[in-house]
């Protein structure tokens, strides 16, 4: 069951700036919200975990520490990782000068995503946000001074030129659906670099710095991940599993899988078929 606290205030759109609602959040994994539109600004914070923000058209793989931008009236979709799900805090605001202010900041729709290394500040913020949740005129000012407060820490974080994130993300996205289509392939991780044209020492760099892990870790973990899911739903042998998930050799398969699942494929697939998952060809 997903954990929540939240707080909703009354709408009022001529203040130059005004807090609508604010919360926290520890979701399931594969939380998710939309496709939908929004009335309000919102800005997402992320905890803890990782998940997935789409906007037009694009989709953004997300992590701690950094965020997102949703206006008012923008088809967005987001969801939380199912072996991470994400763990984060979020504001609603409105006002006459919000345009401006986020200008300032750099956020917009085609520039959602910022990084924050000040994740307790903005934590307690919302906190305190949640503990003055009284209608009166004393809560109120004191709401959208902490609002302002919010604000200021992302003004003051050094966000990335929109191109160069951009760019950055591009190779990402284009990196992970490489893998999707060809992880079967036997491919390496010299073959993604081709692929995108770029040194293998900046994908390495990227995935690093958005993913939290090497190119070849992703691989490695999206190969075996399949491969549980044959073992899981099939009846096909181990050396047909391997040879399907990019592994030339059973031996070094099973090798592997022992040491992402502390078992054998084998036994994996025991311990599945025991509980009825597995299911025939």
């Amino acid at each position: 069951m997903e954990q929540a606290q939240v707080l909703t205030f009354l709408n009022n759109k001529d203040r130059d700036l005004l807090l609508q609602f604010c919360g926290y959040s520890t979701t399931e994994p594969l939380h998710s919200f939309g496709p939908a539109v929004r009335p309000h600004y919102i800005i997402h914070f992320i905890l803890n975990g990782k998940g997935i923000f789409q906007i037009r058209e694009k989709t953004y793989h997300l992590e701690t520490g950094q965020g997102f931008l949703i206006e008012p009236d923008e088809l967005t979709f987001y969801q939380s990782d199912a072996q991470e799900p994400w763990e984060y805090l979020w504001i609603g605001f409105n006002g006459k000068m919000i345009p401006e202010f986020l200008k300032q900041i750099g956020l917009s729709s085609a520039h959602p995503i910022f990084h924050c290394d000040k994740k307790k500040e903005l934590y307690w913020l919302v906190n305190d946000m949640l503990v003055h949740s009284k209608s009166n005129f004393s809560s109120d000012l004191r709401r959208t001074g902490l609002l302002y407060e919010f604000l200021s820490i992302l003004a003051l974080n050094p966000l990335e030129s929109d191109q160069q994130v951009d760019s950055e993300y591009m190779y990402i996205n284009q990196a992970i659906e490489y893998i999707k289509n060809n992880y079967w392939d036997g491919i390496h991780i010299y073959d993604i670099a081709k692929y995108l044209c770029i040194d293998r020492s900046y994908l390495y760099l990227l995935f690093h710095k958005y993913l939290k892990q090497s190119p070849q870790d992703y691989l490695a973990t999206f190969r075996l991940t399949k491969a549980s899911e044959l073992l899981s739903t099939t009846t096909l042998s181990i050396e047909s599993i391997s040879n399907s998930c990019g592994y030339g050799d059973p031996a070094t398969f099973s090798k592997a899988f022992k040491r992402w699942k502390s078992m054998s494929p084998s036994k994996y697939r025991k311990q599945k078929r025991a509980s009825g998952t597995v299911l025939s060809n």
